[in-house]
């Protein structure tokens, strides 16, 4: 008589279990900062803007912005950190409703957004003049309609005789007429690819110094720039995540900091620039810790 018994204890027992494990949807309420306190959120606009419009170290992110069908935030730009004064975007040729919702977002803050043009990447895009003057009017169209700030530029230098000068020439033409007097020219690369005599057409040059594994390196990049005609003052140093340093006594250590250590070492310089940023979105101690660390170590 035991058994029956304990099958019917068992049996009520898994019966509670049922009731108490059975899921019920859970109405949760996010309350925005901008809906908490709507004056404290435009002040806090207002404040970042105003940092930005004042003398301080720039930095600035290649971006690969959002396809259709974002999986995740860390492809939209409104999930960027605030403090950000450039992101160029490296997937521009598929600008996307996403993006174009973000611009607002982008705007308030004081961010400027640049359409990246990647010759270096795509050669033929640059030599064919007809795939040339396409990807132009692409980028000039949607500069336009979607409020973009500018643009960014990659190439490579070559002694063609003239012909990369002329074909970096033609673009510089087109995309210094698109951006007219307030819009920003950025060039991502060897500045040897700008023709001599249109360097003063770049507002910014964000110096190949990703690919430099020590200080020795990095600065021989800078003396280089130096020598073509570039100021210190329209430099930017490149890092990546994804990179390597060795300091002075060849031991390793981290290619941000220290990039970021040359910026003021080798300065006054523009800035910083940071690549491969998405491989910081899902850091162990928080989204864009690393990045965030950055603008507060330029910009203490």
């Amino acid at each position: 008589m035991a058994v029956p018994a304990l099958a019917a204890v068992l049996a009520a027992s898994i019966s509670a279990c049922s009731d108490w494990t059975t899921p019920e949807s859970v109405g949760v309420q996010t309350v925005h900062p901008w809906e908490q306190d709507p004056q404290l959120w435009e002040d806090y606009r207002a404040a970042v803007r105003d940092y930005k419009s004042r003398p301080h170290s720039l930095i600035y992110v290649r971006f690969e912005n959002s396809p259709e069908g974002a999986l995740n935030e860390k492809a939209y730009m409104r999930c960027l950190p605030d403090s950000l004064d450039f992101v160029s975007l490296t997937n521009a040729e598929n600008f996307s409703s996403f993006d174009a919702e973000d611009m607002g977002w982008m705007k308030a803050m004081g961010t400027k957004v640049l359409y990246q043009l990647d010759f270096a990447a795509d050669p033929d895009m640059l030599y064919d003049a007809a795939l040339r003057d396409a990807a132009l009017a692409h980028a000039v169209e949607t500069f336009s309609e979607n409020g973009l700030d500018g643009f960014a530029v990659t190439g490579l230098p070559k002694d063609d005789g003239g012909v990369t000068d002329a074909a970096a020439a033609a673009v510089l033409d087109a995309l210094l007429q698109a951006a007219g007097t307030d819009g920003v020219i950025a060039f991502e690369g060897d500045p040897a690819f700008i023709p001599a005599d249109r360097l003063t057409d770049i507002d910014l040059f964000i110096l190949p110094t990703q690919t430099a594994e020590n200080a020795y390196d990095l600065r021989n990049i800078v003396l280089d720039a130096q020598d073509l005609g570039v100021t210190k003052d329209r430099m930017i140093l490149a890092a990546s995540f994804d990179g390597s340093f060795y300091d002075s006594e060849n031991v390793s250590a981290d290619p941000l900091t220290s990039v970021a250590d040359q910026v003021i070492a080798l300065g006054p310089m523009a800035g910083l620039a940071l690549f491969d940023i998405e491989s910081d979105y899902y850091n162990a101690d928080g989204d864009w810790l690393t990045l965030r660390r950055m603008i507060s170590r330029m910009n203490p």
